[in-house]
């Protein structure tokens, strides 16, 4: 028995959302993440807050790695600035299939007056 649906699917990695369990599940290169939806949008929310750009235009060696350390996730690694714009479109696409399934799942199971 299926219990994990894919959300989205980038050419780096997919996600799926787990019946069973209620989580979101994040396959990113070797990251293997299980989150609820409350981590996954602040993990979300910590990925775009990176600022990408000024990182872009910025010559020193460090600007080219963020270090990403959160063990309540199981995440300890560091990322290039592509990995990390390819991680970000990632979970940008699963939360929007997130929002998606949400709004046909309300008009699937909304009262017929309401539609």
């Amino acid at each position: 028995m299926n219990t994990s649906n894919e959300l989205f699917s980038t050419s780096k990695g997919q996600s799926f959302q787990c019946d069973l369990t209620s989580r979101v599940i994040i396959q990113f290169g070797e990251m293997d993440i299980r989150l609820k939806i409350k981590d996954f949008l602040s993990f979300r929310r910590f990925i775009n807050n990176i600022d990408i750009q000024s990182r872009l235009f910025d010559l020193s060696d460090e600007s080219d790695y963020e270090f990403l350390e959160a063990p309540q996730l199981n995440i300890c690694r560091r990322f290039t600035l592509c990995e990390l714009i390819q991680l970000r479109d990632l979970l940008n696409g699963t939360q929007f299939a997130i929002e998606l399934n949400s709004l046909l799942h309300q008009l699937a199971f909304c009262p017929a007056e309401l539609v």
